[in-house]
Formats: C-alpha cells, structure tokens, sequence
C-alpha cells in the first residue's frame, strides 16, 4: 500500500555512505544482528504475500544488515539467498503496479512518483548489490574448492551447495532486469530524465557478469539477455559512451570474456542496428595497443577476441581492417600481427573470393594480400610460420588469385633455409598444396614446356597475320555495304509499313534460315532476305523489343541486321575470339614456366631438408615428395630417389617415415586381389627403373622390410614370376628384366621364393633366352644363390655335385661368353658365375681352376707363364689390328673351340691375344681368389668345426655323459670365420680358463681348425710352386710393373684390382707388395685405378690392419685430390673403417672434417652422417675436437673462414654432455695465448659462441678470461662472447642469469685495458691477463708461462701426440699448441 514518505534515496557511492544521515536523504537507522534478521525476514515474507511492495520502506534496513554482514557462515548466507528470493518477488510485484501507471495517458502526482521513485531506486539497489554480493561468495568458494584439489586436502562439504541453482536464479534476475528497463522509467523523474547513476547501476552487474562467466553452449541465454539490456541502455539512456568503456576493460582483463563480447556486439548490431560502438571500440583497442603493446597479456586478450569478431562477423570488421592492418602490423606484439594477419586471411576467404567481386572489392583483396606477402619476411619466426599457414590455408581454399600465387611460392620457397623449423615446416606444407592443386601443367617437364610456348608463340604470330587480313577485308565490305544502304532501305521501309507486326511459326531453325538468307543476299534478293530476317529476330525473341522502336529506328535495326548477313554472304569470317583464347593459352604455358621454374629451384632445398637434422624438416619433406609423387608431378622423382639415403638412418623415426611414404607410393591401390598385385608389381619396377645404381642396397633393405611385413605377398611374387618368366600378356623384355631383379632384392629375406621355383629358374638360366640377353643368365645365377637361407651356415643346406649337368651348362655358356667381345657386363656376369659355384656347389675351387684352366688353354698357356714367350706389343695397336681377325669368336659358342682354329688364331695374330680376352682372364683370376678365401676362411672352417662337434657329441654319449656348455659355446662361433676365431682366441688366450674341461678342449679345436686354415692361406695358395694362384700371380705382377707396354686402361684397372685382391689371401704376399701398391696408387692417373686400390686398402685394412696402419695416410692423401669421384671414394672407405674401428681416429680426421664444405653434395651428406655416427661412440669426436680446431684454423692451410665456420658449427653442434662443452671451453681458451694471428682469435671466439653454456661453462669462461683479455679489443672477438651472453640469458633460471651478469661485467671491464703499443699483443695480454688474474685471486697458485699450458694439453690428449707427429703439417700445428 502507498504510504507517503518525505524522504529523498540517493544511490551510494559506497554501502557505508548510507549510514549517514543528510538532509532529506534517506538513511539507514538501525542495523540488525544475526540473531534478529530470521524472524524479521518472515514478516518481510508476510509483506511480500500481501503484495505490498512498499514494506521495503520499512524493512530496507534489514537486508542493509544482511548486505553488511561480513560474516561466512551458513546462517548469513541463508539468510542472503533468502532476502534475494524475497527481493525478486518484491521487483516483480512493484512493475506489475508501475507499469499501467507509467504507461498511463495521465501522469502520475508529483507525490506519488517521488514514492515510486524511492522505491524503484532502494528495491533495485538492494537486488543488484544482493546479486553482486552473491556472485562474489560463489566466486571465492570455487578458488577455495580448486585451491584444495590442488593441494590435496581433505575434502570438505562442498560450499558450493550453500547457492542451490544460483546460476538458474541468475538467468531469471537477469530477464526480470531486462523486463523492468522495457518499461518506460524516465517518468519517474522530473524532467522525464533517467538518472545516470540509476542506469549505471543496472548496467554495472551486466558488466560484472561478463567478467566473472564464461561463455558456455548452456548459457548462452544470459550473455543474450546481458547485451539486450546493454542495448536497451544504449539506446534509451545514452550508454553509448561507457559501454566501450567498459568493454575495453574487461577485454584487458578478462581472458575468456573475448567470446562473449564478440558474440554481443554482433547480437547490437543485428537486434539493435548499433554499429557506432564497435568502431568506437576498434580505435579504443588501437589507440592502446599503439601506446604499449609490449604486454604480452593485453595483447593476447584483444587478440583473441578481434580474432573472434572476425570469425563471427567478418563483414563488420572489412571497413575496419585497413586501420587495424596500418597501425597494428608493425606493433611490438607478435600476437597482435598474427591475429590481424589471421582476420585478414579469413575475410579473404569469407567475403572477398567471389568471381563477381567488384573492381573496388578486387583493390582491397589485393591490399590484403600484399600485408600477406610482406609479412612472410616478419622479423618474428612466429608470425612467418603464420602467415604461411594462412597462405596454405587460402591455396585450399582456392582464394589465392593466380598474379599472386608464384610471388608467394617464390617467397614459400625462401623460407625453407629459414633458421626456424616451424616457419620451414609451414613453407612445406604450401609448397606441397600448390604442388597439389596448382592450375598448370605440372607433368610436363621445364624443357617440354618451354618448347610448347615457343610453338604457341608462333601460331599466334600467325593468328595475328590472319586478323590484319580479316580487318583490311571487314573494311572493304564495309564500303561495299555502305554504297548498297540507299538501295536497301526503301525496301525495308516498304516492308515494316506493310508489315509492321509480322507474325511467324516457330517451326524452323535458325539454321535453316541462315543457309537460305546467304544465297539470297548473294542473289540481290533483298525483299525475300528482308523477311526471312525478321523471321529470325522473332525466333530470337526480339520481338517485343522491336516493338517498341520507332519506324526509323527499326529500319536502322533491320539494315544493321542485313549488314552482318551480307559479310556472312561474302565469306567473312573473324578470328578475334579465336585470338583472345590463343592469347590465353599463350599466358597460362608463360605462367606454367614461371611455376615450373620455382618448383625445379625448390627442389635442391627440399632435398637438403631430407638429410636435415630436425625431424619435423625430414617429414615434411618426405610427405611433399611422395604426394608430389602420386601425383605425378615433374622433378619430384629425384626426391624419392633421395629418400632412400633415410632407409640407413639411425633415427627409427625417419625410417619408418621413409618406409610409410614408399608403401603409400608403391602399395596404395583402388584394386583388390589379382588386379591389386599387377599393379603393385608395375609400381615396383618403374620405381626400381628409376632409382641410382648407389641406392639399390636401400631398395634391398625396404624390400625385406615389405616381404617380412606382408607388404609383398604370394599374390604379388606369382605375378613377379609370371613377367620374368613371360608368362604374363604383354610383358616386355625390360619388364622381365626389372622382375627378376624384384625377386632377387624379396628372396635375400625369403629364401622359400626361390627354393620352390630352383626347376623353373634353372631352365631359363641355361635356356635360349640368356643367349639373346645375357643379363638374364646373370640374375637367374643371383637369384639361385638366394635360395640359401641367410639363417643357416654352410652345414644346413645341400649343394650342388661339382659333376651336374646344370653345373657344366652354365660352365659352358660362360665359356661362349667369355669370347664374346660385346658383351656389355662382362664383371657382373662372371661374378654371378663364380658366386654360384663357391655358394651352390661341392668342391668350387676344382671347377673354379678347371674353368681358369680351359681359358688358359685356350689363350696359348705358354704366353702367359713363362718368360721365354714372346715380346707382346702394345695392346691398343693389338686391339685396333685384330679387330676383323677375331670376329669370328665374338660370337657365342654351343661347343669348344678345336685346338685347329686356336693354333689359327695364334699363327695369324703373331702370338697376340685382344687385350679385351686379358682384361676379362685377370678380372676372373682377381674373383676367383677372393671367393677362394673367403670359402676357405668361412664354409671350410664352419664345416670342420661342424665335423668337429658332431665327433665331441658321439663321444660323449657313448660315455653316457650329458651335453655340457661345449655345445652351446661351439655354436656361439658357429658362423665366425676363422680370422675372426684366431683373432678373438689370441685376445683371450693369456685370460684364465673358467671351466678348463670342455671349453679348453673345444677353444683349442678352434684354433687348431683357424691356424690351419690360415697356414693355407699363408703358404700354400700363393707359395705353393704347383699351386695354380702361385703361378697366375707372378703374371698379374708382371703386367702392373709394365704399364708403358700394357697401356690398355681396361687392362690395368683389372690387374690392379686382381693385385689388391692376392694381397687379401696371404700377410706375407701382401707385406712384399705393398710398397709396390702404393706406388701405383700414387704415381698413376687413372682415376678408375686409384678407385679401385683405395676400395682395396680398404678391405686389406679389414684383412691385415697391423700391416695397413703404416700406410694409412695415403687414405687421408686421397681427400685432397681434385677428382670429385676419388674423393667420394675415400670418403665412404674411410668412414667405414673408422667406424667400424679398424683405423684409429686420429688428428689427420680434420681431413675429413673439410669434407663438410666440399663442393659435391653426396660427398658432405656422407660426411655428415659419419661424424653424427661417431659423435654417438663414446668420447671418439671429443677426444679430437683440438686436434680438428687446431689443423682447420692453420693460417698455413688457407682455410675460407665462412668454410671454417661451417664446418665447426656442425660439428660442435654434435657435442651434447654438459662435462664435454665445460672441458672444452677450457681448451678452447687455453688457445688463445698460442695463437698470433687475429683470425686464429676470431676462430676460438666463434668456437666458443657455438656452444651452449651451463652455469659451470660460464665460470670455466670467467676463470679463463685472462687468456682472451686483450683478444676482445677485436670487434669480432668480442662480438662473440655478447652471443654467448645473449643466447645463454635467454630462458636461463636466475643462477645462471647471476653468473652470465657478472661475466659480462668482467668482459667490459677487458675493454678498459689498454696495452703499451710497442708490445706484442699476444705478449702483453697474457702478461697483463696472468698480472690481473693473481692481484684478482691471490689465493690461487700461479701458472707460470706458455710451457705448462702445453704440458697440460699433451698429458690429457694422450695418443694425440702422436697423431701430430705423423702428420705433414707438424711445424705449423706444434707451434700453434
């Protein structure tokens, strides 16, 4: 009931400001304990059901005290969440009595709007400032409850359960909030005016709200009914200037406000038509951003929320963006320019990739884009690795015009030598997108291309000829019709007024008509022409249109008509159309050279990204070349190839990687069971046609992987054999090729493949097909050793009688092809030969020498073994005389040559043999004698020891006695040859036997079985007077020791090679020839002979290290040699031997190290991988890291310091253990005292820089500075150590911040330090430094001079010493050490 009250409400500008009285302003008199406020709240309760709101003015003291109340237990808060259900109930009740006298035609009395004034303004404050009380004890109970989860504390009852369904009470305060403001409440004033303050208040909880929820899918309703209200506000009660406000600080500081507020300035604009505000906010946000964007916090905030904006409504921030692009791209914050650069790409793709854009539109899309561009080049790695999302993400999307895609390829492809992974992995995945979707002709090859413009060119050349014709003749008949107009309209006026509204049927074609109105304008028959016009119009559809024209209007219509029929009747035609299409093919071929041009420039790059050493590079790369692959893309064939260098990898990742990309390639088909094989096996050999013969061994080692995986199954070999064996329709000789090339890579790892198909093979092998080609007869001899199982040893599997007939046809056939002259592989050939005889048969070494035997025969025994034959000439001239001579052998036999046309041949050729027939007899002795040593040093021995154990078994059960440990340890070296056996017994023979029984007895048969299988070797294979070896040897020497008259290249690689080959039987044959070896090694210049003899070294080193190790410098000699294939040679032996330790890693290892910067790319990537590998052996790369620094930073090796530098930031890259890099900036610094010349100081400076430092590598810094005190006077030095100082600060914890802080203040205070000039800078700083260091550290013992140092070095380097002295640069690296 309406009382009258002569008080005035002032809303607070605090709770407290209440309690005091002023004037007329109501104040609050009393407040009510805990005790007290239960009951009163039941009479309030009474008052509330009587539907009196106006109790309030007597009970508003009451919810005052419970709003002061201070206290947190559940009495209090019971009683708020009471008063704020009694409160809601009482707003309700006081709008549903206001609202008709509101709305009323007669306006209230002045008194009774002061009451309803007063208790608008008191009911509503408490209701806002109960809610707001609310929200912040719900607020501070959910940090209490994540506070305990986290520390773990006992679980207490949930203070949560203290606000039943306060989010559900919200949401209804919230609409009633809503409800009240739809009222028209500036009538409770006088002028009709809402209070400011008023209308703040209700706007304040709308804001608080925000802050305080996430917005959430289930309470998306209250953010709704918050932004009506703050519409209502704006728009009836001039908010318009503090919403912005507001907002702008929320968004500051409120992390997950940016959704909420996006959607409702969008829920503004669509539900209000308020649009002002948001621009009002964009400047706001730009004003501050410009003012301090440093503070990754703001920055983040409004990131998020433009970002959000712009996904929602990216229509509403166009007109803003060029503001945003112009003052935020070059902002501090990286967020920022990467959430505008997101907007920018986002309204691309949205709004501006339509066909139908306007020219204006175009402007700004491609304004757009250039921030795009320009920002690809972004100081930040964060926003370069963005933008080029972005770019990727427009390319699938389709939005990128086709002017801006090769500048952006361009720039894609820049990046991938960018230093961050994440930007070079971003620039990948576009390059693959364009490689995907790009709109040219990207099977085509550059050079196809380039000469299909060319062609293209030319037609339109000449289409441009045929236009200048068609134009000087459209002139002509132009004339012609002009002078022919006077006659046609009278006519055609005659015609319209006689028939104005011609009327026709539809049943003929335009077709038709045309071929009748040609003949007639021919003919002159105008009248006839005339209609059969109009009939056409009409059939147009152009009959409403004429209508309309006037009668002169019409006439020039018609004739216009008659003029394009009387060009068609004159044989006109016009090409124009057909010129604007060949200009457009002319452009799209230009356009696909400029694409095809960047594509072929990114592939180097791509394929240093394979050999990377960041994994997400290797993926990334491998995932570009195998879809570009599958696609068909053009270049990206040498990406696949390289991939297979990965297959070696010690990385398990990037092999799988690897393996994953080629069965996506070679597995993945849309087929299934037969069809699926076929193709898989068509798969499989165009990739093995395309591979290099140096990655056949990887495509080995993948294919065991694919047949062990099921990869390659029954379905896929039965169509294998099927090609090879021509079974298959439409199968090519190449194909059959590729096939049995398949089958032997799959049965190295599955020897069942051959062993169930040894019938059919062998058939083919001795069959008329080998004749025709000859390679086959090769691979079917590989592929029948491959039916040895690699599992077993040489006892396990049955072999051949040496008496077989398969075994003496395929003797024969090499025997025919032997004096083949043009076969073109004759090595393979005779290495498959002999491979199958000492693997498959019994007895190899009898038919291996009866074969070398018969050849001999043939060859006139008598020239090659004894020295009473006669003087042979140069085989170059013998080769060019006999060329017509022997033709008659130069083709296969079925049958031995008769003894009549050997003694022919000898007689007509003068005791003269064709060097090819020598080269061919050396090679095969060379062969025979490795495979005679390794049979005799693997199967003998294996099968003795075989024997052996057998004998030991049968004896011990005849004495009943049970199989002891000897078994097991005899099968332990079961598959050892004997050297490795005589090697391992000599390690171990001075070590006391265990068990002396069995063990002793079974270790003692082993050597007895090893030495005599190496007295064989020794003595008896080449020493021997009647062994055959003994007598070819002395032949193969003979003819290295001539080379002036055995000039033939071919002839002497052979010997060279069988030479080296010897030497691996006997220690004593190859001591007494090493010498001479050498110097063949040295002193030839055939590249292929000096290949050859390193590949030999190599595998004697492996045979007799003790004899090589004298020798091996000549290894290091070969770095240097300017042949690009001898060095890669010596680069491969070499790191094989290293790492397989059978050559000491010594200081000649820099050597090696300056392979890093060599000039051809196989060469650096091998060397890479080598120091990789032995960086991860224990300690081998650090134990000669000084002796590496010191020969490459030589002044007298004249060493390019961006080389130098190259090389040292890889491989001090490779050194990880913290105690390594604090030991090396030790000795690092201990260089400079040593060194005179400023490069050398620059050098270690760099060295030092490429390290990465802990807190005790810092200290090792500071208390060796007095080494290094006068060096940073060089710019360059001192440089260096700023890197190191920088780059360690960067996330260190403050320990290590401390420590780098002092060292950096001892560093400057090196500057100050100013040395007299007549002194030597080397001197005079390390006396200086050695001055300093003891009045700075009295307590330490000094050091003395240079000679310690020294001493230092050579005790802690040990064999390194020594390395220095076998070197040929000691002078200059004794002086720098």
């Amino acid at each position: 009931m309406e009382e009258s009250h002569d008080f005035q409400f002032v809303l607070p500008l605090k709770a407290s400001d209440l309690t005091n009285s002023s004037g007329d302003h109501y104040y609050v008199k009393e407040i009510f304990g805990s005790a007290e406020i239960p009951s009163k709240l039941q009479e309030c309760k009474r008052k509330v059901h009587i539907g009196d709101p106006f109790y309030i003015f007597e009970h508003f003291d009451l919810y005052y005290s419970i709003l002061e109340d201070r206290s947190s237990n559940s009495t209090s808060t019971q009683n708020l969440m009471r008063s704020f259900d009694l409160l809601y109930l009482t707003v309700d009740k006081l709008f549903q009595d206001l609202q008709p006298l509101l709305t009323a035609p007669e306006p209230m009395s002045n008194q009774q709007r002061c009451s309803y004034l007063n208790l608008t303004k008191m009911t509503l404050y408490l209701q806002v400032s109960t809610v707001r009380k609310i929200n912040n004890s719900v607020q501070q109970a959910q940090r209490d409850q994540v506070l305990n989860v986290q520390k773990k504390r006992a679980k207490h009852a949930d203070a949560l359960d203290q606000f039943p369904n306060w989010d559900a009470k919200r949401g209804k305060f919230l609409v009633q909030l809503f409800n009240v403001l739809q009222c028209p409440l500036e009538k409770l004033w006088n002028p009709p005016v809402a209070e400011e303050d008023f209308i703040s208040m209700l706007c304040d909880i709308c804001y608080r709200t925000i802050e305080l929820l996430p917005l959430r899918a289930d309470n998306k309703h209250v953010f709704d009914t918050i932004f009506q209200i703050l519409g209502t506000s704006i728009k009836r009660f001039n908010q318009a200037m503090t919403f912005p406000v507001r907002i702008l600080q929320i968004l500051r500081g409120t992390e997950h406000a940016s959704t909420s507020v996006a959607a409702g300035i969008l829920l503004l604009h669509e539900e209000y038509g308020i649009s002002s505000v948001f621009s009002i906010l964009i400047k706001s946000i730009v004003d501050a951003l410009k003012l301090d964007s440093s503070d990754s916090t703001v920055s983040k905030h409004f990131s998020s929320f433009l970002a959000e904006f712009s996904n929602i409504a990216p229509s509403l921030i166009i007109p803003h963006l060029e503001k945003l692009a112009d003052d935020l791209l070059d902002c501090q914050s990286h967020m920022l320019r990467n959430c505008v650069l997101q907007i920018i790409g986002d309204t691309v793709v949205s709004e501006l990739t339509s066909e139908d854009l306007s020219e204006e539109l175009k402007e700004v899309r491609n304004e757009f884009l250039e921030h795009l561009i320009a920002h690809i080049l972004d100081i930040s790695a964060h926003v370069r690795s963005k933008v080029l999302s972005i770019w990727h993400h427009l390319k699938v999307q389709h939005a990128i015009p086709l002017n801006f895609l090769t500048r952006v390829l361009d720039e894609a492809i820049g990046r991938l030598e960018d230093k961050s992974s994440l930007v070079r992995r971003a620039a990948m995945q576009l390059i693959k997108s364009a490689l995907e979707s790009n709109p040219y002709s990207s099977k085509l090859s550059l050079e196809e291309l380039r000469a299909k413009h060319e062609l293209e060119v030319t037609a339109m050349e000449k289409l441009n000829e045929v236009l200048e014709e068609e134009r000087k003749q459209e002139e002509k008949l132009n004339d012609e019709f002009s002078s022919l107009a006077p006659e046609l309209l009278p006519c055609i006026e005659a015609n319209l007024t006689e028939f104005p509204d011609m009327q026709f049927d539809k049943e003929e074609s335009d077709e038709s008509l045309l071929e009748r109105i040609v003949p007639l304008m021919r003919e002159k028959n105008y009248k006839d022409a005339i209609v059969l016009v109009r009939k056409v119009d009409f059939l147009a559809g152009n009959q409403n249109m004429s209508s309309l024209l006037k009668h002169e209007e019409h006439c020039v219509y018609v004739l216009a008509l008659l003029k394009t029929y009387h060009l068609l009747a004159a044989g006109f035609k016009q090409s124009s159309e057909e010129m604007l299409q060949q200009i457009k093919t002319v452009q799209f071929l230009k356009d696909s050279i400029d694409f095809a041009v960047l594509m072929t420039s990114a592939f180097p790059k791509l394929h240093e990204m394979l050999m990377s050493k960041t994994n997400t590079d290797v993926f990334e790369a491998v995932d570009l070349f195998t879809t570009g692959y599958m696609f068909g893309i053009h270049g990206t064939e040498s990406g696949m190839q390289r991939m297979l260098q990965l297959v070696w990898s010690s990385d398990k990742e990037k092999r799988d990687a690897v393996s994953d990309a080629y069965k996506r390639v070679l597995f993945s088909t849309d087929q299934t069971g037969r069809a699926h094989a076929i193709k898989v096996v068509q798969n499989l050999s165009k990739f093995l046609s395309e591979i290099e013969y140096g990655h056949y061994t990887a495509m080995e080692s993948l294919m065991a992987e694919w047949v062990s995986g099921g990869d390659i199954d029954a379905a896929v070999i039965q169509v294998l054999f099927e090609r090879f064996t021509l079974k298959l329709e439409g199968t090519t000789a190449n194909e059959s090729r590729l096939s049995i090339q398949l089958l032997i890579m799959a049965s190295q790892s599955k020897a069942s493949i051959v062993s169930a198909n040894t019938a059919i093979i062998e058939d083919i092998a001795v069959g008329e097909r080998v004749r025709r080609d000859p390679r086959i007869f090769t691979s079917c001899l590989q592929l029948l050793v491959n039916s040895i199982d690699a599992n077993n040893t040489a006892k396990y599997y049955k072999r051949q009688n040496s008496d077989a007939e398969f075994v003496g046809k395929i003797t024969r056939l090499f025997l025919d092809f032997f004096f083949h002259k043009n076969l073109s592989d004759f090595d393979g050939l005779a290495m498959s030969v002999f491979e199958y005889f000492y693997r498959m048969c019994q007895a190899p070494d009898v038919i291996a020498q009866q074969l070398v035997v018969t050849l001999l025969k043939r060859f006139n025994e008598s020239w090659l073994v004894k020295e009473a034959a006669a003087q042979v000439a140069s085989p170059e001239v013998v080769d060019k005389e006999n060329v017509r001579e022997s033709q008659p052998m130069e083709i296969p036999y079925s049958q031995t040559l008769p003894s009549t046309q050997l003694d022919i041949l000898t007689q007509t050729q003068g005791s003269l043999i064709p060097v090819f027939l020598v080269s061919r007899l050396v090679f095969c002795i060379g062969y025979m004698t490795i495979k005679e040593m390794i049979f005799l040093d693997m199967d003998i021995y294996n099968n003795m020891k075989y024997r052996d154990e057998l004998t030991a078994q049968e004896e011990r059960k005849n004495r009943n006695q049970q199989v002891g440990n000897a078994p097991n340890a005899a099968r332990q070296t079961l598959n050892m040859s004997a050297m490795e056996v005589r090697k391992r017994l000599s390690g171990v023979a001075a070590e006391p036997q265990q068990e002396p029984d069995d063990d002793l007895v079974g270790a003692t048969a082993e050597d007895n079985i090893a030495e005599e299988i190496h007295g064989i070797c020794e003595d008896m294979l080449l020493y021997n007077p009647d062994a055959l070896l003994s007598k070819l040897a002395t032949f193969i020497i003979e003819i290295c020791k001539r080379p002036g008259e055995f000039r033939d290249p071919k002839l002497q690689q052979a010997t060279t090679l069988a030479l080296a080959r010897l030497m691996t039987v006997s220690s004593r044959f190859c001591e007494s020839n090493m010498s001479f070896l050498m110097n063949i090694l040295n002193l030839t210049k055939n590249i292929r002979i000096k290949c050859n003899t390193v590949v030999g070294l190599s595998d004697l080193t492996f045979r007799f290290p003790n004899i090589i190790e004298p020798w091996t410098g000549h290894f290091y000699a070969q770095l240097h040699e300017s042949n690009t294939e001898l060095r890669l040679t010596a680069v491969k032996m070499l790191s094989h031997l290293i790492l397989n330790e059978m050559i000491r890693v010594k200081g000649q290892i820099a050597d090696m190290a300056l392979c890093i910067v060599d000039g051809n790319d196989e060469i650096r990537n091998i060397t890479k991988q080598f120091f990789k590998e032995i960086a991860n052996k224990s300690n081998i790369l650090y134990n000669v890291l000084p002796d590496i620094i010191s020969r490459l930073g030589d002044i007298k090796l004249g060493l390019d310091e961006d080389k130098y530098r190259v090389i040292m930031s890889y491989i001090l890259g490779l050194i990880q253990k913290d105690r390594q890099i604090e030991t090396l900036v030790e000795k690092l610094c201990l260089r400079f005292p040593v060194t005179r010349v400023e490069r050398q100081w620059r050098d270690i400076a760099y060295c030092l820089g490429l390290l990465t430092y802990n807190e005790r590598a810092v200290k090792k810094l500071m208390d060796n500075i007095q080494h290094f005190r006068d060096k940073v006077q060089v710019d360059e030095v001192y440089q260096s150590f700023k890197l190191i100082i920088s780059n360690t600060n960067k996330l260190a914890k403050p320990e290590l911040k401390a420590v780098v802080t002092e060292f950096e203040n001892r560093l400057n205070e090196c500057l100050q330090v100013n040395p007299d000039s007549g002194a030597q800078p080397g001197e005079q700083g390390s006396s200086t430094a050695e001055g300093q260091a003891n009045r700075t550290k009295p307590g330490r013992p000094k050091t003395g001079g240079r000679k310690p140092v020294a001493a230092k070095k050579a005790s802690g380097r040990g064999r390194g010493r020594r390395a220095r002295q076998d070197s040929t640069s000691e002078e200059s690296y004794s002086s720098d050490d």
